[in-house]
């Protein structure tokens, strides 16, 4: 036994939900369209996104490269710095030492001459035998 024929409503009833089906299959068709043109959208920006977040990454460790390099400088200029004070500081004590030793051989100097010229004296009026030397001043 074959099915009965639907009947003209039945038809027009089956017809309507096919329509409405093939209107729910396209209207989700678009929709399925619109996000993969979305997706594509996004993906491209996150691939840019990627693209300059490493390049920032590259430029950071350029630079905490360069901030290393600066830092070993600059602490070399430091020790550089310690050791001219220090040199610094040796000099002006060896200008004192030098400037002490200066007063002294002048005043050695001074000594000398006053010697030369009692010795001088002394040859030009010869002490009377019992007279002696005379005593450096000040004593």
């Amino acid at each position: 036994m074959s099915a009965p024929a639907p009947t003209i409503s039945e038809a027009a009833a089956a017809r309507e939900s096919a329509d409405e089906a093939i209107s729910k299959v396209s209207e989700t068709q678009k929709r399925i369209d619109d996000l993969t043109e979305q997706l594509k959208s996004i993906s491209a920006q996150v691939g840019q996104v990627t693209r300059e977040r490493d390049a920032a990454q590259s430029k950071l460790e350029s630079t905490n490269a360069e901030l290393a390099k600066a830092k070993e400088a600059a602490e070399q200029a430091n020790t550089k710095a310690t050791e001219l004070e220090n040199a610094a500081n040796s000099s002006k004590e060896a200008e004192t030492e030098r400037s002490k030793l200066q007063a002294a051989l002048d005043q050695a100097d001074a000594e000398i001459g006053r010697l030369k010229t009692e010795l001088e004296q002394q040859k030009a009026n010869p002490p009377e035998q019992g007279d002696l030397v005379s005593p450096p001043p000040g004593e």
